[in-house]
């Protein structure tokens, strides 16, 4: 059984066995175990949360300069970047993994609940997901910036928030503190556009 820890300290998830294995496909001969942990395991939809992942040899030492690769069981509850980093996308649950090669580690469980957040708009190549949503009046929004570069531009309406310039690898949270239809566009990526419609 696996214990949720809600302290700071890292949950250790444990370890994924490698029972053999020749780098036929280009990994380390060396990666025995991927281990992943987490600061914690329940956050807030648009809290981020680092996760770590450590590849060990058959000696139990670390292997340095390992490249690593994050999947989530399921990104639009929890989605996970190039580099660790996971992101609370709506309610629920999902299972995130961390592979080096053939080696996986041990499923790590992220819960999200509700927060501050009221919506999270992912950026997928030259889209936006969900392409519109709908909040009240004094919540925010979070923009989820992939590798690429991409911007959020509003169309001039009373109300609007800033404007996002060229951001990449980072979540940015926009509040709307004024009822109405507000369009946005990545002006980068022509026809790249999205909604946030504001209700009393």
């Amino acid at each position: 059984m696996r214990t949720v820890l809600r302290s700071a300290r890292p949950a250790l998830i444990g370890t994924a066995w490698l029972l053999s294995g020749c780098g036929d496909d280009g990994s380390s001969p060396d990666i025995l175990t991927v281990t992943l942990t987490a600061p914690k395991q329940t956050i807030a939809v648009g809290e981020p949360v680092q996760l770590t992942a450590v590849a060990r040899d058959v000696n139990g030492v670390t292997v340095p300069n390992v490249a690593i690769t994050y999947k989530s069981s399921a990104p639009a509850i929890a989605s996970v970047n190039s580099t660790g980093r996971a992101l609370g996308v709506a309610t629920g649950s999902a299972n995130v993994t961390a592979s080096a090669g053939v080696v996986t580690s041990q499923p790590l469980t992220l819960t999200v609940t509700a927060g501050a957040v009221a919506a999270v708009f992912m950026i997928q190549g030259t889209t936006f997901t969900p392409s519109q949503a709908t909040i009240r009046v004094g919540q925010s929004v979070l923009f989820d910036f992939p590798d690429a570069f991409h911007n959020v531009t509003f169309q001039q309406r009373t109300g609007k928030p800033a404007d996002i310039p060229q951001t990449r690898l980072e979540a940015v949270t926009r509040t709307f503190t004024t009822a109405g239809t507000f369009p946005f566009d990545c002006t980068l990526h022509p026809g790249m556009s999205g909604t946030v419609i504001v209700d009393p």
